[in-house]
């Protein structure tokens, strides 16, 4: 069994505080425990990225430095690729034949993707020579704000950790990082990996537990920014208790994202790509399709591929080479997860596939069949709530208006799909769809260096990833040169009286 420890200033620091066990969902087998810290713990890391920031290297060294740096650090996880992809398997419960391309290797292309962008931030930034009032010199800076403290969710530690840490360091930069206490592997490999590389100590951080370390770390004073992915109801507390001290908060929040099945749609592609979005991790993810607009005209025959489809999707292990679908993360998922299915079927729910306790698998795994509902409104609590598990709602809607309505009738706007032959009508449909992320014939996309991935209304607050994800991890600082030697010409030249 793993025992893990916190990383603070460069070193494994253990910890007198309770343990909290961590089980692989496949089996529900007990396989490591983690330090339940406190503020104490919090306050020891804080204090080493402060230091790191204020007195260390690691500000001070140009952007292209720091950017080898993350480079190195891809290579070291790159070099025990195959055990940080076994490793993420058993921990997060995703299966073996997405988890190397999903939760391995898309966390180092990224972090290459980041290294890239260190250009973005050479300063400074000139504007023209001014002549108004005086000759001077306008230049733009994109300085460092600090100590940045990140919350990664368990649906992808990794790949989390590298999106919040690797543009805040690269701009400058200290982290604290709080993974998720049911998914604490792949932050340890983080960790191991900045040792191997030297990285200077307090640089990255990384503290265990679960809510007394997540509200010592938002309320610190000595954090400057707080970036947190999770749900929306923590999000709203984490937003609360950063006023206090008024930092910078960037949230990236829970989501219902529609697919909108255009009456021309290709059923194949619009079916398979639905169900792979909405199935992916277990249905475990803030971008997921979890409803699926059809067309009242063509229902009935996606219902039927969707039967077909759905029912070809094979439940288990997630490292059995065969599994399509692994389990959700937790006993108590599973049972949110299930009781979500029950209340939608009280509300007028019809089950095409799944919603049954699945035989023949480990017995203590937290499995969840594959489930489609159908025949549902959008007000159904399937159909509006976020669920976190393998569920798919399939509403019918009249024509493009009401599906339209349908989409945005939502309290989230972070992804949502279009699909259809006509393109021109695709990408008018996705204009108008309130969402930060939307995807014409595809899902799952993502490009670190050039799209922003932000959500709209209780989605999320402010961006991740692009230009201005990167930014966000900056202060800007105006900077003024007066270049003009006539000090009569200056506006203030007889202040005080004639000048001697």
């Amino acid at each position: 069994m793993q025992r893990y420890l916190n990383f603070i200033a460069g070193a494994w620091k253990d910890s007198s505080a309770p343990r909290l066990d961590v089980d692989n969902p496949s089996t529900g087998e007990v396989i490591a425990t983690v330090p339940d810290s406190g503020a104490d713990a919090v306050d020891a890391a804080v204090t080493a990225a402060r230091r790191a920031f204020t007195e260390g290297p690691w500000a001070r060294l140009t952007p292209a430095d720091r950017a080898d740096v993350l480079r190195a650090l891809a290579g070291a996880l790159e070099a025990r690729f195959d055990s940080l992809a076994e490793g993420l398997v058993t921990d997060t419960g995703c299966t073996m034949r997405l988890a190397p391309l999903l939760q391995a290797g898309a966390p180092l292309a990224h972090l290459r993707d980041f290294a890239d962008m260190a250009s973005l931030l050479d300063a400074p930034v000139p504007f023209p020579i001014q002549t108004t009032p005086g000759l001077g010199q306008w230049e733009l800076h994109h300085e460092p704000v600090g100590v940045v403290a990140g919350f990664t969710a368990y649906n992808f530690p990794l790949f989390l950790a590298v999106w919040k840490a690797a543009p805040a360091m690269l701009a400058g930069n200290t982290v604290v990082l709080k993974p998720s206490p049911l998914t604490p592997f792949g932050l340890n490999a983080l960790a191991e990996a900045c040792l191997e590389i030297g990285l200077p100590p307090g640089v990255l951080n990384i503290v265990h537990g679960d809510r007394m370390a997540g509200e010592a770390l938002v309320a610190h004073r000595g954090v400057d920014l707080v970036t947190f992915t999770g749900s929306t109801a923590v999000g709203k507390s984490v937003m609360a208790a950063a006023a206090g001290t008024a930092k910078e908060v960037m949230l990236e929040l829970g989501g219902k994202s529609p697919g909108i099945v255009l009456p021309d749609a290709n059923a194949e592609l619009a079916v398979r790509g639905t169900l792979f979005s909405s199935m992916m991790q277990s249905g475990q993810a803030c971008v997921a399709t979890t409803r699926m607009l059809v067309p009242a005209a063509r229902y009935d025959e996606f219902c039927e591929v969707l039967a077909l489809r759905a029912g070809e999707l094979l439940l288990g292990p997630a490292d059995d080479p065969l599994t399509d679908v692994g389990p959700v993360i937790s006993a108590r998922q599973r049972e949110k997860v299930e009781k979500f299915i029950a209340t939608g079927v009280e509300l007028g729910a019809r089950v095409l596939v799944g919603n049954d306790r699945p035989d023949g698998l480990p017995e203590g795994g937290h499995y969840v069949n594959p489930t489609v509902l159908v025949d549902l409104d959008n007000d159904n609590a399937a159909a509006s709530e976020e669920i976190f598990g393998p569920v798919l709602s399939v509403i019918r809607y009249t024509d493009v208006e009401d599906a339209i309505r349908i989409a945005n009738h939502s309290d989230y706007g972070l992804a949502a799909s279009v699909w259809g032959n006509d393109l021109g009508r695709a990408r008018a449909v996705a204009g108008r769809i309130q969402s930060g992320l939307c995807w014409i014939n595809d899902v799952a996309q993502a490009d670190v260096r050039r799209t922003p991935f932000a959500g709209k209304k209780q989605s999320g607050v402010g961006s991740e990833l692009g230009t201005d994800g990167l930014y966000a991890y900056t202060k800007t600082k105006s900077l003024y040169t007066a270049l003009d030697t006539d000090l009569d010409a200056r506006p203030y030249s007889a202040v005080g009286g004639e000048w001697e």
